[in-house]
């Protein structure tokens, strides 16, 4: 066996010098990090103030908000059928004033219908009142007027009509050529005639006269084809008792007269 040339040694530790200044930093800084948390320990608590909150949301302790009330809500939507509705109150009310006053002006008409037609209805009863009684009236006058000729022999020398036989009722003979229009202008105001005719038709009558100008008769010699102008012209003529008499002072024992509505 060789002898070793080099004898083992042990290897020289290095590093001892620095592993020995860490651990002391290490101690002190220990020491520090000791003594101020003592320190701290031992220093007066800072009081702390603290919020304490509900478990609850939030939502449920608020106030309910102002959107979510409920009459300010519905009010755009009211406003227009309450508007809606006031316009068809006007329109209903003004619908029932109409169809009023068109009623009352429908029951004016008819009222003044009704009035028109009684006033009518009584003019012709005045009328033929008066026709009766000219008529009863005509009758007792040629009567009369026949009684009295009776006894003065059928003649009235005394009005100088002369003996001739056959005249009517004594009459004072033929009528001047101016007496038809003065008995047209006596009768013609007592016409009562309110309708409207086509033209102007003429109705011819034939007066039958005592001397004295009372009505002996009237005659319709030709009609106006409208009888109611024909009926209120003989209505007329009887009236007018007594018509005038004659230039001489006598009417004549007959006249014919023509009446038209627009003359």
């Amino acid at each position: 066996m060789k002898p070793i040339a080099y004898p083992y040694q042990p290897v020289p530790e290095r590093g001892t010098l620095g592993c020995f200044l860490l651990a002391l930093l290490m101690h002190v800084f220990l020491g520090v990090l000791l003594y101020y948390g003592v320190h701290w320990q031992s220093s007066t608590p800072v009081g702390l103030q603290a919020e304490l909150w509900d478990a609850t949301p939030a939502t449920t302790a608020q106030p309910p908000e102002p959107a979510a009330l409920p009459h300010p809500a519905p009010a755009p939507t009211v406003q227009p059928k309450e508007e809606e509705a006031d316009i068809a109150l006007q329109q209903q009310k003004r619908r029932e004033a109409a169809a009023a006053r068109q009623e009352a002006q429908e029951q004016a008409r008819q009222q003044a219908r009704e009035q028109a037609d009684q006033r009518a209805r009584l003019a012709r009863e005045e009328a033929d009142a008066r026709a009766r009684q000219a008529t009863a009236a005509n009758a007792q006058r040629r009567s009369e007027l026949e009684r009295l000729q009776a006894q003065a022999g059928g003649t009235v020398a005394s009005q100088g009509v002369g003996n001739r036989a056959g005249n009517t009722a004594g009459a004072g003979g033929t009528a001047s050529s101016g007496y038809p229009d003065r008995v047209r202008r006596r009768v013609k105001p007592n016409i009562i005639f309110t309708e409207e005719v086509s033209g102007n038709p003429a109705a011819v009558v034939a007066v039958q006269l005592a001397p004295d100008g009372s009505l002996l008769s009237a005659r319709l010699t030709k009609s106006s084809g409208n009888s109611a102008w024909d009926s209120a012209v003989l209505r007329a003529v009887e009236r007018s008792d007594p018509l005038p008499r004659d230039e001489n002072g006598i009417a004549p024992g007959s006249v014919t007269l023509t009446f038209k509505p627009k003359d």
